[in-house]
């Protein structure tokens, strides 16, 4: 039943990848990106900035400038790239800039926030990380 579920969310990442601008009216994908949009606040603005461009409240602290978030597409050819955007946020891709791992690794935290989530748990990790990049995607230049 998990590798239905885990493949079930991961069938829906890439449709929505793939789909791309085609369902940017659509009321889901807009619920969607609004519940990553309060992920992002709540975890990643402070480094990225609330607008994703890299000038978070604690930026000038860190070893290295955090990404520009809202060029990921631009600098991979107009195409955004979604699963190295999934595994850097999932903590399986280290990223150079990061040295020593400064970004956390938020599938972890997130996993440790779903205690209540039983048999769902690995499920609502999943969805949490899909609604950050939908979000991080539409705020695409």
């Amino acid at each position: 039943m998990a590798n239905t579920i885990n493949r079930g969310a991961l069938a829906l990442a890439f449709t929505l990848i793939l789909t791309g601008p085609a369902l940017a009216a659509d009321d889901s994908e807009s619920r969607t990106a609004a519940a990553g949009k309060q992920v992002f606040m709540d975890n990643c603005a402070v480094c990225h900035g609330a607008d994703g461009r890299g000038a978070g409240i604690v930026a000038g602290h860190l070893a290295e400038v955090p990404t520009n978030l809202t060029t990921l597409s631009a600098n991979n050819g107009g195409n955004f790239p979604f699963p190295q955007i999934y595994e850097t946020i999932d903590g399986r891709r280290q990223i150079g800039a990061h040295g020593s791992r400064e970004m956390p690794i938020w599938g972890a935290a997130f996993r440790q926030d779903t205690t209540s989530a039983g048999g769902m748990r690995e499920a609502v990790v999943r969805g949490r990380i899909l609604e950050l990049i939908v979000y991080i995607q539409s705020i695409q230049e």
